[in-house]
């Protein structure tokens, strides 16, 4: 049950990832797939509380851009915490 769970969370982050990688998400589930995806990769790198707290911010920033269908500036931001992620920031 466990792997199965484990095996659906890895595709849904890999197509979140994928969507990120091609550009502006198309739809309001896309954009919050990819920010999902970026929690999760954050979470996994086991970074330092001040850098997650930063993420965090920043993800929640684009989860409310996300809501308010500005797949643009949240595709923009979705870089930028990528970066931050991979301490390019």
């Amino acid at each position: 049950m466990f792997k199965t769970l484990l095996s659906a969370a890895v595709v849904v982050a890999g197509s979140a990832a994928l969507a990120l990688a091609q550009g502006t998400p198309a739809n309001q589930q896309d954009c919050l797939k990819s920010s999902f995806a970026l929690a999760k990769s954050a979470d996994a790198k086991k970074l330092p509380d001040a850098q997650l707290d930063k993420i965090e911010e920043m993800l929640t920033k684009m989860e409310a851009l996300c809501d308010g269908k500005n797949f643009a500036d949240a595709a923009k931001l979705g870089e930028e915490i990528k970066a931050a992620i991979e301490g390019k920031k």
